[in-house]
């Protein structure tokens, strides 16, 4: 793997370049996104403040059946558990029609008070640097510029203990199928969190998990096999239940125990 110098992914006084933007989304999923976001108008009129695309589609990555088209809804007003009912039969019904383009249509929920108080700064942050405006009001604009933190890699892996308790309880009961599509989400939390144990002594800001992979195991070379086993299991999801089970177990406990030690060194 070729290393990444400090620096990447900041501008010249530090600051994070976010590698999303409208430009980059292909025009291929801009019917799927047009249809979600009117879908989303129709259901809730009087609620519906904005909405975001994140992820691979936004940076221009997306590949079909293999990706996710990862959405935000940003509502005035809190969703009654009939209206969250009714979003994720949404989210089904647009995975379904699409699925010969994305493996899943997933739709978030965020709120604007809480987004845009400034004690929140992971809604914030996140926004700012990773989501792209595709209908209303870009609060994103109004947050930032963000550096390197150890803030900023706390609050976006920093549950990774909950992660993981709620991942491994889901394997005890899962089927043959379910665990292929619990495997590459997890894979992918983890990589992201090891990642963000070494993003700020690394001075290196990417999205990308096979460069996220590359900045972890330049520090933690030891690592390496476990990494690229998560790689291959988010393209490839293993069936052997225990085998997958074992190494989220191991690893996972691993991050959590030494997480925010990691991630508060800078140097």
């Amino acid at each position: 793997m070729v290393i990444l110098k400090a620096g990447y992914g900041l501008d010249p006084n530090g600051f994070i370049v976010s590698d999303v933007s409208k430009d980059k989304i292909d025009n291929v999923y801009v019917p799927c996104i047009r249809q979600s976001v009117d879908s989303l108008r129709n259901l809730f009129p009087n609620k519906l403040h904005s909405v975001y695309v994140y992820g691979s589609v936004a940076r221009g990555e997306a590949i079909a059946l293999k990706s996710d088209l990862d959405l935000i809804a940003l509502f005035d007003d809190k969703l009654s558990s009939v209206n969250m009912a009714e979003l994720k039969n949404l989210a089904g019904e647009l995975s379904q029609k699409y699925r010969s383009m994305f493996r899943d249509v997933g739709i978030a929920v965020a709120y604007y008070e809480y987004t845009v108080d400034p004690s929140n700064y992971y809604e914030n942050a996140f926004l700012k640097e990773l989501c792209v405006c595709v209908y209303g009001d870009d609060l994103g604009e109004r947050f930032g510029p963000y550096k390197l933190t150890s803030e900023i890699a706390m609050r976006f892996n920093g549950d990774i203990c909950e992660s993981l308790t709620r991942t491994l309880k889901k394997f005890k009961t899962a089927s043959n199928e379910e665990i292929k599509i619990i495997t590459p989400g997890f894979a992918r939390k983890l990589i992201r969190t090891f990642y963000s144990m070494v993003m700020v002594r690394s001075k290196i800001w990417s999205t990308r998990l096979y460069e996220q992979s590359e900045v972890f195991i330049h520090h933690f070379p030891d690592k390496k096999s476990i990494i690229l086993t998560l790689l291959k299991w988010i393209e490839e999801p293993p069936t052997d239940r225990e085998t997958v089970y074992e190494l989220f177990k191991r690893e996972g406990e691993w991050a959590c125990a030494n997480f925010a030690h990691e991630a508060n060194i800078s140097y």
